[in-house]
């Protein structure tokens, strides 16, 4: 994060004024960023950790998107084990070394990419069941299961594979410390370099945010058309959940284009403009990466089936599980009869 100065250069001698904004947002990050990432740290690993509890105490009875929803739940416990590094940086710079420097970043890309698949197909899933009437039956086959869940890691471990590759640990000047940055420089920057940053915009964020947005469209039409918008209750949280990552990942992959483009000299460079562009760096990548702790707290506020489990796992209560027990598959009968809602064990 302290990577926002390294992006100083000899411009002009106007822009002075522009290294010592760097300084202020550097000061500025040393201060919010390890109070931001230790809460996301905590809140993120008791939660993501409970997700992986009771969904792996009760994989013998997973449904369909519970597969999914495990896979989600370990990307981002993963990326909260690289948040400790991250506040350190913002404080000390980056003492870790180039492979942990390498790993961290890859981790979130892994993270990022991961997540946006995973809830892309979910998407996917939900629209030929609410719009077409049924899912083909190879949706809920465990063969076909697995071998989309390791085509979508492959894609995610493709796409970390720049981070591996081009992050590297410098020293920069103006911050007086070790930095863990993107080795992307305009003298040395390749065209081929820049496609692979595009390709990952395209395909890893912004193509599957537009199928998201399509599969949304069409089912909350076909709810509200057919009056059973209200009862659609996963179809709510996995709203929810998608809604979350875009508000959170969007700002950063905006900014973080721009940002490229200027390296590469496709946009030109602006000291006022690049003032804006430092902060927003610094406080939309907090943001990104707050994400990783925001699932469970979904399915805590919003979640019957993992308030139930949560009661079976950790507080033991057998009278309130029972009774939970009882009108949940009451509920969960009638819904999933009419409306396909067998959907999630912890939704």
């Amino acid at each position: 994060f302290l990577q926002i100065t390294s992006r100083t250069r000899s411009l002009n001698g106007v822009c002075v004024l522009w290294i010592l904004w760097g300084l202020h947002s550097t000061a500025f990050a040393r201060y919010f960023g390890p109070v931001v990432f230790s809460w996301v740290f905590v809140v993120g690993l008791v939660g993501n950790s409970s997700v992986l509890a009771i969904l792996g105490r009760s994989y013998r009875s997973w449904r369909f998107a519970d597969h999914y929803l495990f896979q989600l739940a370990v990307a981002d416990l993963l990326l909260v084990l690289t948040l400790p590094f991250r506040a350190a940086h913002f404080v000390h710079g980056w003492t870790f070394g180039e492979f942990l420097c390498k790993l961290t970043e890859g981790l979130s890309t892994m993270n990022v990419c991961t997540s946006i698949l995973l809830l892309t197909y979910l998407s996917i899933e939900r629209y030929f069941v609410v719009v077409e009437g049924a899912a083909p039956t190879f949706f809920s086959k465990l063969p076909h299961i697995y071998l989309t869940s390791a085509f979508f890691w492959g894609i995610s471990i493709a796409f970390s594979a720049v981070d591996f590759r081009f992050q590297t640990v410098t020293y920069v000047l103006e911050a007086m410390s070790l930095v863990c940055q993107l080795d992307l420089e305009v003298q040395d920057a390749n065209s081929w370099k820049l496609g692979l940053q595009l390709s990952f915009f395209i395909l890893g964020f912004w193509g599957p945010v537009l199928t998201m947005i399509y599969c949304y469209v069409c089912i909350l039409t076909k709810l509200h058309r057919n009056g059973l918008l209200h009862m659609h209750l996963p179809l709510h949280l996995l709203v929810v959940i998608w809604i979350t990552f875009i508000i959170c990942w969007a700002p950063f992959h905006c900014l973080i284009l721009v940002d490229i483009s200027q390296r590469l000299g496709h946009v030109r460079r602006h000291c006022g403009w690049e003032k804006v562009l430092d902060l927003g760096l610094v406080i939309s990548r907090c943001l990104a990466l707050t994400h990783c702790c925001l699932n469970p707290l979904v399915y805590a506020l919003g979640g019957a089936g993992f308030r139930r489990e949560f009661s079976r796992i950790f507080c033991r209560r057998r009278q309130t599980r029972r009774r939970l027990d009882s009108e949940e598959f009451s509920q969960g009968t009638d819904c999933s009869a009419i409306h396909g809602m067998d959907y999630s064990i912890i939704m």
